[in-house]
């Protein structure tokens, strides 16, 4: 259970990984975020290790590939928080013939010792893969600086979600920004598009995401006109608010996705056997925002709920890729980030399975 800090809505860090030196730097730059989140030197070192181990096989088998970092904050734990660091690694290679056997000490195809998945898996805290021959591999390992004390609160059901947040590749800065909230049985997430990119956008998306943390417990199209309240001052921003059942079951009826969207976030709800899209209105919030209406969509147990902004297309379908959709919800923001981002904008891909389905 985690979420992101609350106190940095930073995009995550990104790491192209296409020679030995640029694997160094990830390692040193994800080694000062573990310290500045108070990782000991034991766990710090494992990190360092599944750092460099990640970005090994990177070059190996894929001969290039990227790492997306970000800080996590377990929101089971109030009087002590537990901090973590989230990485994923993604690459568009060959993909893993026999993915079990990959984590067999001395299994390789590249003539090395084999011992790199078995260490990572080892040394992680929290670890899925997805992978299929010809289309690549990605991997979500985990880290915490601390194990949950025993007397921690147990958090109520909480949708498993990923995402990835980043900026156009010549910004320092991401013009788009998501924020998600939990309360009485549901889940909300917004995500926002500020106009263009830069430093002006990402102050217009953010405070859309802050809408939603000061009102999470309202109504969605109240929701939205407290964002479209907040962004006056900016030059406004493309949002959408869906809220899901934060749990679902096989025998429930009646569970929906609620969608109230303004400008050019998509939003969708995917099962294997259906693709519902989600209605965005036109407008700009904060300047040009007409009242928001509210769409309802089925949410069956296995759906997943997918926002993104429009740095991503929307042409994608995760049919074509075999047993990903089980995978952890991060894992299908980064393959839809690898394979469907449009490169000349900011990209957000936010991706959540309401708890309780497979």
């Amino acid at each position: 259970m985690e979420t992101v800090l609350k106190e940095s809505m930073a995009a995550q860090q990104r790491f192209e990984i296409a020679e030995a030196t640029q694997i160094a730097y990830a390692r040193r730059s994800v080694g000062e975020l573990a310290r500045g989140l108070g990782f000991n030197e034991t766990v710090a070192g494992n990190l360092a290790i599944v750092v460099t181990e990640c970005g090994t096989n990177l070059l190996k088998h894929a001969q290039r590939g990227e790492l997306l970092v970000r800080p996590l904050v377990d929101a089971g734990v109030v009087a002590s928080r537990r901090y973590g660091i989230e990485m994923l690694c993604i690459d568009g290679g060959p993909g893993i013939q026999d993915l079990y056997r990959s984590f067999e000490d001395g299994y390789t195809t590249a003539g090395s010792p084999g011992n790199g998945m078995g260490a990572i898996q080892r040394l992680s805290h929290e670890l899925d893969i997805w992978s299929a021959p010809g289309h690549g591999t990605v991997l979500r390992v985990v880290f915490w600086n601390a194990p949950r004390a025993a007397d921690a609160a147990v958090p109520e059901p909480h949708p498993a979600y990923g995402v990835v947040n980043l900026p156009l590749e010549t910004e320092t800065v991401c013009g788009d920004a998501w924020s998600c909230h939990a309360h009485a049985g549901e889940f909300t997430v917004l995500v926002a598009d500020g106009l263009g990119h830069g430093p002006l956008a990402n102050v217009a998306a953010i405070e859309a995401a802050k809408a939603l943390a000061a009102h999470g417990e309202l109504a969605l199209d109240r929701i939205m006109e407290a964002a479209n309240d907040a962004l006056r001052p900016t030059r406004g921003a493309a949002v959408g608010i869906a809220r899901m059942p934060a749990c679902v079951s096989a025998t429930a009826d009646g569970n929906a996705v609620s969608f109230a969207g303004i400008g050019n976030i998509s939003a969708s709800v995917w099962t294997e056997t259906s693709h519902r899209h989600l209605v965005s209105h036109s407008g700009i919030v904060g300047h040009a925002a007409r009242r928001a209406q509210l769409f309802d969509v089925p949410c069956p147990p296995d759906a997943l709920v997918v926002l993104h902004s429009d740095g991503l297309t929307s042409r994608w379908d995760l049919a074509r890729y075999p047993g990903l959709a089980v995978r952890h919800p991060a894992l299908v923001a980064a393959v839809l980030y690898r394979d469907f981002t449009r490169g000349r904008d900011d990209v957000t891909v936010f991706v959540a399975r309401p708890a309780g389905s497979v």
